[in-house]
């Protein structure tokens, strides 16, 4: 075989975005180096206007190496997963649907909070 076409059966294919995007329209089908052997998505922020929409932006790329993260502290908010076309949000791993529903609910419930009473 030559060469592209090894990097065509080998190379994942991941959805990338790499400035931050509304999580709906990151959908860029990007053929990863055959270094990659994750797809990741890390969440940046959820629309916390009011009311709330619930608009998450994120940033997906290839990587070589991936540790996921719940977003505690200081980090945000990331999912590895290591199959074709995996990082998106109907398929995205559990933990990355609890984190964003973490999220969100910590969202209203400051909303709720902080709102001024009237």
């Amino acid at each position: 075989f030559p060469t592209s076409s090894l990097v065509l059966l080998w190379s994942l294919r991941c959805y990338t975005c790499k400035e931050p995007t509304d999580i709906s329209v990151c959908k860029n089908v990007t053929l990863c180096p055959l270094k990659a052997n994750a797809c990741t998505t890390t969440m940046l922020s959820i629309d916390m206007g009011y009311p709330f929409f619930g608009n998450i932006t994120v940033i997906r790329s290839c990587a070589e190496n991936c540790t996921a993260s719940d977003g505690i502290g200081a980090n945000r908010p990331m999912s590895c997963c290591y199959t074709d076309l995996c990082n998106d949000e109907s398929s995205s791993s559990p933990g990355l649907r609890t984190s964003y529903t973490a999220l969100s609910i910590t969202a209203l419930l400051l909303i709720m909070v902080f709102k001024p009473i009237l």
